[in-house]
């Protein structure tokens, strides 16, 4: 599987039915579109991402009195029902790979205003194989997330996600995919 882009990665997170917040894609500003959807999916928090490019701005809290004026620099980006609402629930988030030679590729943060990249400074960061069972107790419910990747046959794609400890989304899962990666 090859996801070229931001835009296949929206689409095949939809196609796969993976639990996500409710979000749409939109290019370029239309109020009347953003009102829709913010009145549809009525939320304290929004989370804005800049769809244009990779580690593109990504704002996680937004107010929803504020999501109008926040939205205006943007060409192609996306806003979802923000992970903030659940601040008290998330347990950690980041991205992982399940690869089919059995590494594991993990980033991630419980810091809950980081995104898991590598310059966040509570960043941890695992590469080692499924058979580590010492490294990998460091990825809190581990098994949890290595059962949904595998369930949802994601081996060998990156997947952006974040853990709640409790369920969230449209499918009421404890885990929300952000993103898919394999090419970009």
């Amino acid at each position: 599987m090859v996801i070229k882009n931001k835009i296949d990665s929206i689409k095949l997170i939809k196609q796969l039915n993976l639990n996500r917040f409710p979000e749409r894609l939109f290019i370029k500003f239309k109020e009347e579109d953003v009102v829709n959807f913010l009145e549809k999916y009525s939320a304290n928090y929004y989370a804005i991402r800049d769809r244009s490019k990779s580690k593109g701005v990504f704002k996680l809290s937004v107010e929803k009195k504020d999501v109008l004026n926040e939205i205006k620099e943007y060409t192609i980006f996306s806003i979802n029902v923000s992970s903030y609402n659940y601040v008290n629930n998330q347990i950690i988030n980041g991205e992982i790979e399940i690869c089919s030679n059995n590494n594991v590729y993990a980033q991630f943060s419980a810091d809950l205003n980081a995104v898991g990249r590598p310059d966040d400074k509570n960043t941890v960061i695992i590469n080692t194989d499924i058979f580590n069972t010492k490294e990998l107790k460091k990825i809190p419910d581990f098994d949890y997330i290595y059962e949904y990747i595998i369930d949802h046959n994601l081996k060998d794609i990156i997947v952006e996600f974040a853990l709640f400890n409790t369920e969230v989304g449209i499918n009421n899962e404890r885990i929300i995919v952000y993103e898919l990666r394999t090419n970009y």
